[in-house]
């Protein structure tokens, strides 16, 4: 039998999920809850706490305190797949080649599609990373392209999946980075093969557009078979 803390949080996870509560909406007050569900302080703190635990709220104590709402998060969800694999050994090269395996198929599918709203989706992003010229914030503009790209097919469960990865890898590196890491020799040879994919998809070549992007995630800056990225252990907690 669920304790009621479990049965509270429950019921405000469902209208979180349901989006009845959306990213940054205040609870009501803890009196207003206790009397809605007919439950103790102690009782109703249980259930933020569990809540808490998973991301769903953050609580602040004091006279301008209380809970606020968080929408689910793939980064949430990215941290403890990541403690799975580190666990089960995986290394940063078995991420990057998941990358490798889901997103080649959804660059086909788009160029199968041929919709002009896509590879104008697609531009803006390459002209987001145009206008970036922050290492870090022109590594985030390129994943965005990647993650554009799975999202465009409208299939939720892929996108989720290529953001959970990119936030292992993002994590992975900041684990790593001893020192700045210069993109700049690579961005421009990333810019052209991003913008030859949207030719590929704006032309409706579906082998082409799959072969290129296959290609392009085989490169050395993202993975190769054997490279220094299968050696690398997943290493999240620092």
């Amino acid at each position: 039998m669920p304790k009621t803390a479990e049965l509270v949080a429950g019921q405000l996870r469902r209208r979180i999920i349901r989006g009845e509560l959306a990213e940054g909406d205040a609870l009501p007050p803890e009196p207003t809850l206790m009397t809605q569900f007919g439950v103790s302080r102690p009782t109703l703190r249980e259930a933020f706490r569990v809540l808490e635990a998973e991301a769903l709220i953050s609580v602040r104590r004091g006279a301008h305190g209380g809970a606020r709402v968080h929408a689910p998060s793939p980064a949430v969800a990215a941290r403890y797949a990541g403690l799975v694999l580190e666990h089960r050994g995986a290394t940063l090269g078995d991420v990057h080649q998941a990358s490798s395996v889901l997103e080649p198929p959804c660059a086909a599918q788009l160029a199968e599609r041929r919709d002009p709203a896509d590879a104008a989706e697609l531009r803006r992003c390459l002209a987001q990373a145009d206008t970036t010229v922050d290492c870090d914030a022109l590594a985030a503009a390129q994943a965005e392209f990647h993650l554009t790209l799975v999202r465009l097919t409208g299939n939720h469960s892929l996108a989720l999946v290529t953001d959970m990865l990119q936030h292992l890898v993002e994590i992975a590196n900041a684990q790593q980075a001893t020192h700045p890491v210069n993109t700049e020799p690579h961005a421009d040879a990333t810019r052209v093969t991003h913008a030859r994919l949207i030719e590929l998809i704006e032309t409706g070549d579906a082998a082409a557009a799959a072969d290129h992007w296959r290609s392009h995630l085989a490169a050395p800056e993202h993975a190769i078979p054997g490279g220094p990225a299968d050696s690398c252990l997943l290493d999240l907690l620092g």
